[in-house]
């Protein structure tokens, strides 16, 4: 069976691990500050933030945002749960836009319809590294003094505009969780628009303490002041070291997908499956490949004969009991996305052999 996903392991992983291990120091340290320092070099922003789950990084965004109960917040359904479950548990009402069922991603014109002098934020979410039209995203945002928090953990490496994902919004959230294309087991980065935010989250992420404070003042660094209360969400070496060695393959990993995503966009002709629409001012990483067609289970069994995986992987959140109170029966963009919706393996694993046999098989459909 060809994986739908495939967690990349880098050749000498064993031996970073017990590196980590022989120096004693596990926790936040010397290899998440370089993880730190090499990954913001490479999304092309300073004001990036490790953190152990890109879930931690949207609590953060939600915390910096300042939402509080009775506050809006305008996000969309087609995403996994986590996307929506820290901004729900600031006691936020969730104010789902539509989606425009040809990306998967949410649908600006719904979102200005939207808002109100209750909105506190707009959650959005890259689909399958497709990114949002952030543009338009960002204009509704600034008209509104509102802020925009993007979900970025399908999109690392995905271009808007001529600049990486990680430079156009105020909060934007990556995951390094196992399937992502870069994994550090579990782990996630907030990366912010304002030095001032990144400062401050680096020392909520550890209970409000800054733990540079030794090195700036010469003092022991439980001598400093906590004078904001804070969270336990840093992310420690052994995490770090593996996304030092996983940066290593970043750009292959990403350009694979990239090349596979772009040879399905080119060979797939078959008109009972709907490609997605592809925007010009943008470049998708393409972590993986929906697809849309009117009989899902059908054309699921269709592959798995030809051994070839598929899945939804998110289902749309306005279904599920906990957001039960916030379900709009009026989304009928992300009606017709959710029942068509399949996704089939892109990914860095798959052989020419393989991914010519993918084309073929969903072509005979």
């Amino acid at each position: 069976m060809i994986p739908l996903f495939k967690v990349h392991t880098p050749d000498n992983i064993g031996k970073t691990i017990q590196e980590v291990f022989d120096s004693g120091f596990l926790t936040e340290g010397r290899y998440s500050d370089q993880f730190e320092k090499r990954f913001s070099e490479y999304i092309g922003n300073e004001n990036v933030c490790l953190l152990n789950s890109c879930t931690s990084a949207l609590t953060l965004a939600c915390h910096l945002c300042e939402v509080s109960p009775g506050d809006e917040v305008i996000t969309t359904a087609m995403t996994c749960m986590a996307t929506n479950e820290p901004f729900y548990n600031a006691g936020a009402k969730l104010v789902f836009a539509d989606i425009d069922p040809e990306t998967g991603n949410i649908d600006p014109d719904d979102v200005r319809r939207k808002v109100t002098d209750k909105t506190k934020a707009i959650v959005v979410v890259h689909w399958a590294g497709q990114p949002v039209d952030l543009g338009v995203i960002n204009d509704i945002a600034a008209r509104n003094n509102i802020k925009v928090i993007e979900d970025a953990a399908h999109a690392l490496g995905a271009v808007y505009d001529d600049k990486r994902i990680g430079n156009h919004s105020d909060f934007v959230c990556f995951s390094f969780q196992a399937i992502k294309h870069l994994t550090t087991a579990d782990g996630g980065a907030i990366v912010c628009k304002k030095k001032e935010d990144a400062e401050r989250i680096r020392k909520i992420r550890w209970y409000g303490l800054d733990r540079k404070y030794s090195e700036r003042t010469g003092k022991s660094r439980w001598v400093q002041d906590i004078p904001e209360s804070g969270f336990k969400m840093h992310m420690n070496n052994l995490n770090a070291a593996i996304g030092l060695e996983q940066m290593k393959s970043v750009d292959f990993i990403i350009n694979s997908h990239v090349n596979n995503g772009k040879f399905y966009d080119e060979k797939i002709d078959n008109h009972q499956v709907q490609k997605l629409k592809r925007l010009n001012n943008c470049s998708s990483s393409y972590w993986i490949y929906s697809v849309l067609v009117n009989d899902k289970e059908g054309f699921q069994e269709f592959l798995k004969e030809r051994g070839i995986a598929s899945d939804v992987v998110h289902v749309r959140n306005d279904k599920y009991t906990v957001f039960k109170d916030f379900y709009d029966s009026n989304l009928k963009g992300l009606e017709e996305f959710s029942n068509k919706l399949v996704n089939i393996p892109v990914g860095w694993w798959l052989s020419e052999e393989q991914r010519d046999h993918i084309v073929n098989s969903v072509n005979e459909y």
